[in-house]
């Protein structure tokens, strides 16, 4: 609503009758001013000096405000619209090529169809989401290739093993280190284990989201994955199997990260990781790094295994000596 002044002269002492009156769209709050603050209307002031007085109104027109994330065109298109209180507002949404229509936040009436409406009542916020449309057979080979470097990379380091051992320092070949390494590894896989025991239905939630595998085989994987987690620690923790233990933690890791990597890939809005169960979420960068730390502990079990405290070197240490 315009802003208008004007200017009136009484006779001191006068009493003056105010009344704002409304126009379509506005209706009126108070009056502000000399020596009043008031919500009547009409009001009535006295003349006692010069006094300046204002009416305030409020616009009742409710506003739409459109927004769109990723590539794709809307209509109407991203931007601010005033509506009359009541006017149904027709939306539609269109993904770019190699995009596709996720849905549009709440307070529309179909929120993942394309094409629906709302009825505009007050002042609304409506955003359309967009992602990248990616077939399962590119998820595949996106992590497929991340795997083969990996798989290169660990392949050339068990080559020249013997090579790069004589240049890390003593004390990440020392057997005291593997020990601390074990018990660390294996305690993080048994505490992570145990967290997501009891909030297996979030973990199946939380694997779906990456859209990696079917529905069917991610409830599967997520009711296994504790306890494989839980036995590895173990496994990990007394020293059996301790190579063969490492790398199936290290493939686990891997795997982990592939996934977190691939969701970033794809801007699957994916932000909150909870790999140490509901009650402790992280964000997915911060698990990221865990994961590859994890995975330089596993790789010094794998290539400095030391037996050290160990179930087997205990029985080493009880075996009698030959005659």
């Amino acid at each position: 609503m315009t802003s208008n002044t004007a200017y009136y002269t009484f006779d001191a002492i006068a009493q003056v009758k105010l009344k704002a009156d409304s126009i379509p769209g506005y209706r009126f709050v108070s009056w502000t001013g000399t020596n009043i603050d008031s919500t009547d209307n009409p009001v009535t002031v006295d003349m006692t000096c010069n006094i300046t007085i204002q009416a305030n109104f409020y616009s009742t027109t409710p506003v739409l405000t459109l927004e769109k994330h990723g590539h794709g065109s809307i209509s109407p298109a991203a931007g601010q619209y005033p509506y009359p209180p009541g006017t149904v507002v027709n939306l539609k949404a269109i993904p770019d090529k190699g995009w596709k229509f996720d849905g549009w936040t709440s307070n529309v009436n179909n929120p993942d169809s394309a094409e629906t409406s709302l009825t505009l009542n007050s002042d609304m916020h409506v955003t359309a989401d967009f992602s990248r449309d990616w077939s399962i057979w590119m998820i595949l080979g996106m992590i497929a290739t991340f795997l083969i470097i990996i798989g290169g990379i660990t392949w050339l380091a068990m080559k020249y093993r013997k090579r790069l051992k004589s240049i890390f320092p003593t004390v990440l070949r020392s057997s005291n280190t593997s020990f601390v390494f074990r018990l660390i590894l294996g305690g993080i896989f048994i505490f992570t284990g145990f967290a997501k025991v009891h909030n297996i239905p979030t973990l199946v939630n939380e694997i779906n989201q990456y859209r990696i595998l079917p529905s069917v085989l991610a409830t599967v994987y997520g009711n296994v994955l504790p306890y494989l987690e839980i036995a590895v620690g173990i496994l990990l923790v007394v020293g059996i199997v301790l190579r063969i233990t490492a790398s199936i933690a290290g493939l686990m890791l891997l795997s982990f990260a592939a996934a977190k990597i691939a969701a970033l890939i794809m801007n699957l809005n994916i932000t909150i990781c909870y790999c140490f169960g509901a009650a402790r979420p992280l964000l997915s960068t911060q698990s990221l790094a865990i994961d590859f730390a994890m995975m330089l502990l596993a790789a010094q079990i794998i290539w400095f295994r030391k037996e050290i405290f160990s179930i087997p070197d205990w029985f080493r240490r009880k075996k009698p000596p030959l005659d």
